[in-house]
């Protein structure tokens, strides 16, 4: 700096107007701190909206595994209740078949005496 402009810069009226442009400085960089402040506690509250929203979302997965693991095994239940009735069933019309084939073997023999005995009587 040359010397006039040194002199002039330390008076009074100098002093103060640098002052007043550290003031403005100062004042800028507080409004730039509560600005990101501000942008801090948006930031926090959007970081618990979201975990909130991420433990629901969780919830109801969960939720929805168990409805499904129940649904599941419910129709395991009735899958196995079907199989054990068709069982039960084939197991009833194989033994229904049985004694019907047997029955009608015992008439069929019972028919074939008669005719041997009407054939012997004919004779």
């Amino acid at each position: 700096m040359d010397d006039a402009r040194l002199a002039n810069e330390m008076t009074l009226d100098g002093i103060a107007r640098q002052l007043n442009a550290i003031r403005e400085d100062i004042a800028g960089v507080k409004t730039d701190v509560a600005g990101v402040r501000a942008d801090l506690t948006g930031v926090k509250a959007d970081g618990t909206s979201v975990r909130g929203e991420l433990a629901s979302l969780r919830s109801e997965m969960r939720d929805g595994f168990n409805a499904s693991k129940i649904r599941d095994e419910e129709l395991c239940s009735l899958a196995k209740l079907g199989l054990e009735a068709n069982q039960g069933l084939l197991e009833t019309t194989t033994a229904r078949f049985d004694t019907t084939d047997k029955r009608h073997g015992e008439e069929i023999g019972l028919l074939k005496d008669v005719l041997r005995e009407v054939g012997a009587d004919s004779r």
